[in-house]
Parts: C-alpha cells; sequence; structure tokens
C-alpha cells in the first residue's frame, strides 16, 4: 500500500465515506482532497530545518 492509499483511506474514514460503495462523484471530491492534504504533508517536511530528501 502506498503512501498516497494510507493518506486516501484516512480521509476517507474523516469524511465518513466507505469508498468501496459510495458515489463515483465523491470518490473524485477523495482524491481532490487527499492530492491537498498530500501536498501540504510534502510542504511541511520540506519546511523542516532537519529534513533530508532521500533523492534529490
Amino acid at each position: 500500500m502506498s503512501c498516497h492509499d494510507v493518506l486516501r483511506r484516512w480521509v476517507a474514514e474523516q469524511m465518513g465515506v466507505d469508498v468501496e460503495t459510495t458515489d463515483p462523484v465523491v470518490v473524485t471530491y477523495l482524491d481532490e482532497v487527499t492530492g491537498v492534504a498530500e501536498a501540504g504533508y510534502v510542504r511541511s517536511l520540506l519546511a523542516l530545518g532537519r529534513y533530508r530528501p532521500l533523492v534529490g
């Protein structure tokens, strides 16, 4: 399971959404929210002075 999948599952839980049974429109919105959350996570990591990415 990728980091994206883990974060997507967490966002779905916070929204009270069952990805397997929900409407495709809701899944699309869930993916958009997950993308925003991923971007915020990456920005937070990069802002840490002690964070060093493994790959250039």
